[in-house]
C-alpha cells in the first residue's frame, strides 16, 4: 500500500445530497491511493451513513467512514485527528469539494517537500449561480511562492481553514482540543495550531470549492443570530488562548492569530447590530465590557462599522438603537 501523503477529514450530517459531490471529486484524481478520506458522519438522520459506507466498500483503504453521535463540527475534527495516518492533514466540508487537477499538483508537492503549514486560495462557488465564483488568497502578492519560509519571519498571511493544509505531526501536537457541540470552531482550529509550526508555504494551487449561498450554511446570518452565542464561546476561547500564549509566542506569529482575532471580534459586533436593537443592546455592551480587559484587542479591530462601535464607547451606547435603526431603514446593515 503506498504511503498516504494526506488525510482529508470530512465532516458529515444530513449530508446524503452533498457528500457524493464531495467524494466523487476526490475519486476522479490521480494520486487517490496516496489519499486517506475520513467521513465522520455526525449523528446523521438522514442516508448519509449509507451513503458513505457504500464507498468505503468500494475504495477500501482509502475511504475510511467514523459514526458517532452527534457532537458537532469540533467534535468530527477531533475524531479524524486521532485516526490520521497521512503525512499531511486537511479538512472539506461535505457540501464543499475539491478540484482534482489542483489537489493533484497539491499532493505532488506534499509528497516531495516539507512544511509545516501549507497555505493555497481557494474558490467562492455562489450556490444560485455555480458559475459566479470568488478567489480568496491567504496571503499577499509580495508573497514568494513555493518558498518555505522560518514563521518568525514577518509576513502577510491569513490563516482561512479552507486555505489551510497542516503537517499532521502538528495537529497530533495540538490534540483533539476542539470545542464540540459548537459551530464557528475554524477558528479554533486554524489559530492552536500555529503555537506549533516553526515554517509555512505559499502554493498557488486552488484546490478547495467552497459553496456559499445556501439557507443550511452556519455563515448564513439568520443563522449566525441564531446561534450567537456559539460565535461568542468560540470567540472567548481563542482570546482567552491567546492571552495565555502570548509571551511564548513570536511577535509575527501573534500578528497571524491577531488578524482572525480581530476579525472574528467585528464579527460578533455585526452579529448584534442585524438583531433588533431592543434585544441586542444588552449583549452587545456585555461583551464590549468584557472585551475591555484586552487592550490591544479592544482598540485591534478595524473597519467603517468598527467606527461605529468606538463612537458608541464613547457616548457609552447611548445613541446604538438608533443608530442601528438607521441602518436597517436603508438596508446598510453590516455583512459578514
Amino acid at each position: 500500500m503506498m504511503e498516504k501523503i494526506l488525510t482529508i477529514s470530512i465532516a458529515a450530517y444530513n449530508a446524503e445530497l452533498d457528500i457524493k459531490r464531495c467524494l466523487d471529486s476526490f475519486i476522479s484524481t490521480n494520486v487517490l491511493e496516496e489519499l486517506e478520506l475520513i467521513v465522520v458522519n455526525d449523528g446523521s438522520k438522514d442516508n448519509t451513513l449509507n451513503v458513505a459506507k457504500q464507498y468505503e466498500k468500494k475504495y477500501p483503504g482509502i475511504i475510511k467512514v467514523i459514526d458517532k453521535k452527534n457532537g458537532g463540527h469540533g467534535s468530527t475534527i477531533n475524531a479524524s485527528i486521532k485516526e490520521a495516518t497521512g503525512k499531511y492533514y486537511k479538512i472539506v466540508d461535505s457540501d464543499d469539494w475539491i478540484d482534482p487537477e489542483e489537489l493533484e499538483k497539491l499532493v505532488f508537492w506534499l509528497r516531495n517537500n516539507d512544511a509545516d503549514l501549507v497555505l493555497t486560495p481557494y474558490k467562492c462557488v455562489n450556490a444560485d449561480k455555480i458559475e459566479d465564483f470568488e478567489l480568496i488568497y491567504p496571503y499577499d502578492a509580495m508573497m514568494e511562492i513555493k518558498k518555505i519560509t522560518n514563521i518568525e519571519k514577518k509576513s502577510n498571511i491569513i490563516v482561512y481553514m479552507h486555505s489551510t493544509t497542516f503537517k499532521k505531526e502538528v495537529i497530533k501536537r495540538m490534540g483533539p482540543i476542539i470545542d464540540e457541540n459548537c459551530f464557528y470552531v475554524d477558528l479554533e482550529y486554524t489559530i492552536f495550531p500555529l503555537y506549533y509550526i516553526k515554517n509555512f508555504v505559499c502554493l498557488d494551487y486552488i484546490v478547495y470549492q467552497y459553496l456559499l449561498g445556501t439557507d443550511e450554511q452556519s455563515m448564513n446570518i439568520k443563522n449566525m443570530i441564531k446561534r450567537r452565542n456559539q460565535h461568542l464561546k468560540v470567540v472567548t476561547r481563542i482570546i482567552n488562548y491567546y492571552s495565555d500564549k502570548k509571551r511564548t509566542l513570536k511577535e509575527p506569529v501573534q500578528e497571524i492569530i491577531l488578524n482572525r482575532i480581530h476579525s472574528a471580534i467585528l464579527s460578533q459586533y455585526k452579529i448584534y447590530a442585524n438583531m433588533e436593537p431592543k434585544e441586542s443592546i444588552a449583549e452587545v455592551k456585555k461583551f464590549d465590557m468584557w472585551l475591555k480587559q484586552f487592550p490591544e484587542l479592544y482598540t485591534g479591530a478595524q473597519g467603517r462599522f468598527m467606527k461605529i462601535i468606538y463612537l458608541n464607547r464613547a457616548t457609552r451606547f447611548m445613541f446604538y438603537a438608533p443608530i442601528i435603526r438607521i441602518l436597517k431603514i436603508m438596508h446598510l446593515e453590516p455583512k459578514i
